[in-house]
């Protein structure tokens, strides 16, 4: 039995035990979420006799899955248990062989999952490998829970798209902020900004415009006050998009100090002075992708569903876009947002002085874009509030 093994005997209780320990397995596979990519976060739990003898979750891809982990750790003890794991473990042979055959060696003889593998490599395989072999199988157990922690992943996997993410920091009267800032002015409080930069961890990538860069010059990092989080986060594949059609990015901007790679998204026509700005860029280490604009109300615009596309050929699975108005009106309004959170501050800024948020989203007479499944999280005086929405 593993020394980190709960002796707990649970045989005696009256909850559904194949929650109970899914939950503990997707416990695990959040412990994993935003170093796993482009894998799933994934947890596994191994139980006998209502002890668990073993558990794991996937740390980083190309390392051993989660199951691989938790049926080491059970050893001998994992002949005639169950396992219990938050994804349909693989059938295929990657840069891990499948943790179906795994687990038929082991001796388990019973599987539970949370969700099938939408992975068309998986997909169902995975449990019918079992069933062939004759391990009892049951799926769907908290399996919106289990879809919720992989969202990324299965976006990804299934469309070749990233899961984009909006996230805003907002007044009660929907402002970012002041008009008229010279600097970089929080209105969220300290506690609230680390929780989004856990949010940022999860995903591959940050987004900003690059009139959000020029006037704030973030560093577009993690910088959450924990030693681990930290040395995390920096043996993490990590990207800093920037939206900048003229490249007026400049070249000293703290993106080209911290950690990871600065991809900007430019527009297709260039002159002689934009080619240099290119030049300058391109030597303090930026990627350069060239993009065709739109023209959207008067405006050049970039296009985002194929700025996506190439992020998605990248293999960045997840973006987190923090977005001003422009940009936050462009996602809205040409669908590319999958998850929209909003960080509601205490204060009130009025429209004189403050800088509205959805000024640019002009919908027709009983348009509107309804939001459901709301969580909420709350930091002292802020409120997290993370939607999915529902376009038509």
């Amino acid at each position: 039995m593993s020394p980190n093994s709960s002796k707990k005997n649970l045989n005696k209780h009256t909850y559904d035990k194949d929650e109970y320990f899914i939950a503990r397995a997707l416990n695990l596979a959040k412990k994993g979420q935003g170093l796993t990519s482009p894998n799933p976060a994934v947890g596994a739990v191994v139980v006998k006799n209502g002890i668990i003898v073993g558990e794991g979750f996937h740390e980083k891809a190309g390392q051993p899955h989660a199951e691989v982990i938790a049926l080491n750790n059970a050893g001998k003890d994992a002949e005639g248990g169950t396992i219990y794991v938050t994804l349909e473990p693989c059938s295929h042979f990657g840069k891990t062989p499948p943790c179906v055959h795994k687990i038929k060696e082991s001796g388990i003889k019973r599987v539970v999952s949370a969700i099938k593998d939408p992975n068309p490599l998986v997909s169902g395989k995975g449990l019918e490998y079992l069933l062939n072999n004759g391990i009892e199988v049951k799926d769907g157990v908290l399996s919106k829970e289990a879809n919720r922690i992989n969202e990324i992943f299965f976006k990804y996997i299934t469309t070749g798209m990233p899961f984009i993410t909006v996230k805003e920091a907002v007044t009660l009267d929907g402002n970012l902020g002041y008009k008229t800032d010279t600097e970089k002015v929080y209105i969220s409080s300290p506690k609230s900004l680390e929780y989004t930069h856990y949010i940022r961890f999860i995903n591959d990538a940050v987004m900003i415009s690059a009139k959000t860069l020029i006037k704030d010059d973030p560093s577009l990092d993690v910088r959450i006050n924990k030693s681990d989080m930290k040395e995390k986060f920096l043996k993490k594949r990590w990207t800093k998009i920037v939206l900048d059609s003229y490249l007026n990015t400049p070249p000293n901007s703290k993106i080209f100090k911290s950690h990871g790679d600065v991809l900007i998204f430019a527009s297709n026509d260039y002159d002689e002075a934009k080619v240099k700005r290119k030049k300058q860029l391109e030597e303090k280490g930026a990627i350069i992708a060239d993009v065709y604009y739109n023209i959207k109300e008067g405006k050049k615009l970039l296009n985002l569903e194929y700025v996506f596309k190439k992020c998605g050929e990248l293999k960045i699975t997840g973006i987190l876009a923090e977005a001003g108005p422009e940009l936050f009106s462009s996602l809205i309004k040409e669908k590319f947002c999958d998850k929209l959170i909003f960080n509601v501050t205490p204060y009130i800024l009025g429209r004189k002085n403050g800088l509205d948020l959805f000024g640019l989203i002009n919908f027709e007479f009983n348009e509107k874009i309804n939001f459901s499944d709301l969580t909420v999280k709350k930091i002292k005086d802020d409120v997290f509030l993370s939607y999915y929405p529902e376009f038509a």
